[in-house]
């Protein structure tokens, strides 16, 4: 399933707003990693987004539009713009450490969910990716020449102290550095149990989500 790019439908202020770094590849190959930082309006009135590439202000035009408030377009020079600071994923660059259910990300740009994994170092094909959402049940196998990195989506942990579900409905009490579980879910006379368990302990409980409490009535 090919995902577009991430700029793409954002205004260029929305993208400056990002405040991420990105990875810009060039089409000769040139890598830049930085983030984009100085807007800018030429001659002719269009405005551009620029990475700034060293201390003496040298400037990489990135993106380009008519206005700040429209959608903009990358120059020709430009081959990719890819986002490398995303919150709700952790990235992987060892194809070995890519698992089932990751983003494989082309060299390309384009993304596709991996639908299996093959080991075999005597092959040049590590992952198959579904290609066509409509078809999930269809995977091709992708040349590992055309992996970029992979991505992993992030649990949802507790951030913020209070009471949470997990996955399976169980409540936990988080007090911003350590999770205890409740129980008293069927009589409804609550306790805490003793043990605590840390943010990262409890993944395999992941998603969570806050609960609320209600009084009665």
């Amino acid at each position: 399933m090919s995902e577009k790019p991430f700029w793409e439908g954002k205004t260029l202020m929305e993208i400056q707003n990002l405040d991420k770094r990105v990875k810009v590849t060039m089409e000769n190959g040139d890598v830049f990693i930085g983030k984009l930082v100085r807007r800018s309006r030429d001659a002719d009135g269009m405005c551009s987004l620029s990475m700034q590439l060293d201390a003496h202000r040298t400037y990489l035009h990135v993106f380009s539009a008519e206005s700040f408030d429209t959608q903009p377009v990358i120059p020709s020079y430009v081959d990719t713009v890819e986002l490398l600071d995303d919150p709700e994923y952790e990235r992987i660059d060892d194809i070995h450490d890519v698992c089932k259910g990751d983003i494989f990300v082309a060299t390309n740009g384009n993304r596709f969910s991996v639908a299996a994994v093959d080991d075999d170092d005597k092959t040049d094909s590590t992952l198959a990716v579904i290609i066509q959402a409509e078809n999930t049940n269809y995977h091709t196998w992708m040349f590992n020449s055309n992996f970029a990195y992979a991505l992993r989506p992030k649990p949802k942990l507790p951030d913020k102290p209070g009471l949470w579900f997990d996955k399976y409905d169980a409540v936990w009490c988080f007090d911003g550095d350590s999770l205890r579980p409740l129980r008293g879910a069927i009589t409804g006379e609550w306790d805490i149990y003793k043990d605590t368990w840390g943010i990262r302990a409890t993944t395999s409980f992941a998603p969570f989500r806050p609960a609320k409490v209600v009084e009665d009535a």
